[in-house]
């Protein structure tokens, strides 16, 4: 971390503090905020607001180290693994808290509870998360995004259904082909592909749609959008273009 950072002031994903906290939770709000988030760090020993480098008392820096280690590791759920480590700053020590964003969540200070104990981050400041966010950590933490999820959980689609969008996307597929190598490249689709893909699940013995698969079909989801997006290369760094589908009947 460079000094520039640290004096541009507190940000998304930088917190300051003076000192270690008598109470941790002071500062673990900010650290299950950055786990739900995009990450960030806390740096001991920096006065917030004049962005004065105070330090942190060589000889105990090791203890205190050791002490937020355990004190992040022990309060917060899912379990937070921090990465603390030291810096010579202007001659004086301070400790830097990393926090990685979370695949796992919603995260909170588990004393507080889920509902009382989540945190977010908004530019500087670390904020209560409200019940609609809660929602959507929850709903990020499942790793399962809205075209993934039940569209209806407890109407299953018919094989005809299945068979009838396999075989609009082949012929879709087999219209775009120019030539006949791009031809011979293209394979009947089967129930199987559209599990893989997120379409349909599986519980059982019966196929349920997801959102996808509606999206797909009959597209009855007045609220949502199509977008397909062209990129450059494939590692999808830079966009080029995209082009909406048809809002008012399926992709087909």
């Amino acid at each position: 971390m460079i000094l520039e950072e640290i004096m541009s002031g507190e940000s998304q994903y930088l917190e300051l503090k003076r000192d270690i906290p008598d109470k941790s939770e002071k500062y673990m709000k900010t650290v299950v905020a950055f786990a739900n988030g995009s990450g960030g760090k806390i740096v001991f020993g920096i006065e917030d607001r004049t962005h004065e480098v105070v330090g942190i008392a060589q000889e105990t820096v090791f203890r205190v180290m050791d002490g937020i280690t355990t004190a992040i590791c022990d309060s917060c759920t899912p379990m937070i693994t921090p990465i603390v480590s030291m810096a010579s700053i202007k001659d004086k020590v301070v400790i830097i808290v990393t926090i990685q964003a979370g695949g796992q969540r919603p995260y909170y200070i588990t004393a507080k509870g889920k509902e009382n104990g989540t945190y977010i981050r908004v530019s500087g400041t670390t904020r209560p998360a409200d019940p609609f966010v809660l929602k959507e950590l929850e709903f990020e933490g499942s790793n399962r995004c809205f075209d993934q999820t039940y569209a209806a959980p407890n109407a299953a689609v018919s094989d005809e259904q299945i068979d009838e969008l396999c075989e609009k996307m082949y012929r879709y597929s087999m219209r775009q082909c120019v030539t006949k190598e791009e031809i011979s490249q293209i394979k009947q689709l089967t129930k199987q592909n559209l599990i893989s893909w997120g379409f349909l699940i599986k519980r059982d013995g019966k196929y349920y749609p997801t959102n996808a698969f509606v999206l797909m079909t009959d597209n009855v989801l007045p609220q949502a959008t199509i977008q397909c997006g062209l990129f450059k290369g494939v590692n999808r760094d830079v966009f080029i273009d995209r082009k909406p589908a048809n809002k008012k009947s399926s992709v087909f």
